[in-house]
């Protein structure tokens, strides 16, 4: 369960070239996104470990083993990077620039986590809290009734209301305009055939990615909202009581004597947070609702311990959908040196995939790890190495603990309210839209105002 340089003392150890392959390493590849769920099936014929070999690719070294998951976790070595890793696949350079990209390579990486730590956590979230309550009942408002609805559409509404209100803190009419607008021409883009051009190429230019000057234009837009709102804050005294990202960011920024927190990297933190945060936090909403809608006994028991007061069971049913609905399918790490992962040699150049959607149904980790059982969750705090859809290690997501908080405030206070009702039997498969798993009809549920809402 270790990571060592290579040495000349002799060892039991495998080399990439002895693990299976799928017959056709490059549509396995697309099947991972064009079909996850089949996919998983399939690749676990081939065992716990695999290797895909895509043209224009770095060799891939795919592992289900939680005792892989410990050694990528706990790598000391350095030998392995997930900043170099989401540099070569993912369009994270383009979206949140190379200032925070430096970042997650960088010496500095672990002294900024714990600076910034503080605006993710305890008294921080709990400050949130009466705001994305607010925000979900103004939502509700609106929210149809009676009949179908996509609930990820609403969701996703519902996330962006709140990374204005918890991560940007934005009060001013206009500003908040500003920044509503700059959050849809960005999901537009992001979506977009420009970007998937662009991603195409990148592939084939090894990580090197081509200009894109709407992106440029619309990221501009948002830190120059984030510059303003920090201007105005320092220039007013009446700023002490907010309770925002943004103000936590801004106290930080006040009592760092190392020079880590400057106005550019706290822009670059709202932008991750905006990107990360929207959609996450949207098909998580949608991935609970689509499990309860199927599963009215769990949905009875849950909204019977809301109306108690009781978190417990929500917190239990959240972790069991993100066990078996992941937001991503994998997280992943650049070998920027030779390595023995465990006992596998790994030679610089190529990358490790941890398999959260194989890991999180290992039958000898999950009794019937296919079923939905949020009872296996509560009062248990999941094992890191068995359950990882925020991935792990100094790496682990910043914003993982606000994630569940977030999920847990946002879906009491629509629980209290509403009952989802499933349109049909079968489950709703994974599908991927770019990286994120969504439900394939996005969550298509009817919602039931209750006739007698849970008081908090």
């Amino acid at each position: 369960m270790t990571t060592t340089t290579p040495t000349p003392v002799t060892r039991q150890v495998t080399t990439l070239d002895s693990l299976p392959r799928p017959k056709i390493s490059v549509a396995a590849w697309a099947r991972l996104f064009a079909a996850p769920e089949a996919s998983r099936r399939q690749l676990a014929e081939l065992g716990d470990r695999f290797v895909l070999d895509v043209p224009l690719m770095p060799t891939m070294f795919w592992t289900s083993s939680p005792d892989d998951v410990r050694a990528v976790f706990g790598d000391k070595t350095r030998a392995l990077s997930f900043g170099t890793a989401l540099r070569r696949l993912a369009p994270h350079e383009l979206i949140f620039g190379e200032r925070i990209m430096s970042w997650w390579a960088s010496e500095d990486h672990t002294a900024v986590r714990r600076k910034v730590a503080p605006a993710f956590m305890g008294k921080a979230l709990r400050g949130y809290e009466p705001v994305m309550e607010d925000v979900a009942r103004q939502m509700m408002r609106d929210l149809p009734t009676d009949r179908p609805i996509r609930f990820h559409a609403h969701a996703r509404t519902l996330a962006r209301e709140v990374i204005m209100s918890v991560v940007f803190g934005v009060t001013d009419g206009e500003r908040r305009s500003r920044l509503a607008h700059h959050m849809t021409e960005l999901d537009r883009l992001v979506g977009s055939r420009g970007l998937a051009v662009r991603y195409a190429a990148s592939m084939a230019m090894r990580g090197r990615w081509l200009p894109f000057p709407a992106l440029d234009r619309v990221l501009s837009g948002l830190d120059e909202v984030t510059y303003e709102e920090m201007a105005v804050r320092r220039a007013s005294s009446d700023d002490l009581d907010r309770r925002d990202c943004l103000a936590v960011f801004l106290e930080l920024a006040r009592a760092d004597d190392q020079g880590l927190m400057d106005d550019e990297m706290i822009a670059g933190f709202q932008r991750l947070l905006l990107v990360a945060g929207n959609d996450t936090t949207a098909a998580t909403l949608s991935w609970v609702i689509e499990r309860l809608a199927r599963h009215p006994v769990v949905l009875q028991r849950l909204q019977q311990t809301l109306a108690d007061g009781d978190d417990t069971y929500l917190d239990a049913v959240i972790t069991e959908t993100l066990r078996l609905r992941p937001t991503v399918p994998f997280t992943v790490r650049a070998v920027n040196h030779d390595v023995v992962l465990d006992d596998v040699f790994l030679p610089r150049g190529s990358m490790v995939f941890l398999y959260i959607n194989g890991i999180h149904r290992r039958a000898d980790l999950y009794d019937a790890p296919d079923e939905f059982r949020p009872e296996r969750f509560v009062g248990v705090t999941p094992d890191p190495s068995h359950w990882l859809p925020f991935g792990g290690g100094i790496n682990r997501c910043l914003g993982g603990q606000m994630a569940m908080f977030e999920a847990r405030v946002l879906l009491r206070t629509i629980l209290r309210e509403f009952t989802p009702v499933a349109e049909a039997t079968a489950d709703e498969d994974q599908v991927a839209s770019t990286i994120m798993l969504l439900p394939e009809r996005r969550a298509t549920v009817t919602l039931r105002r209750r006739t007698a809402p849970a008081a908090g």
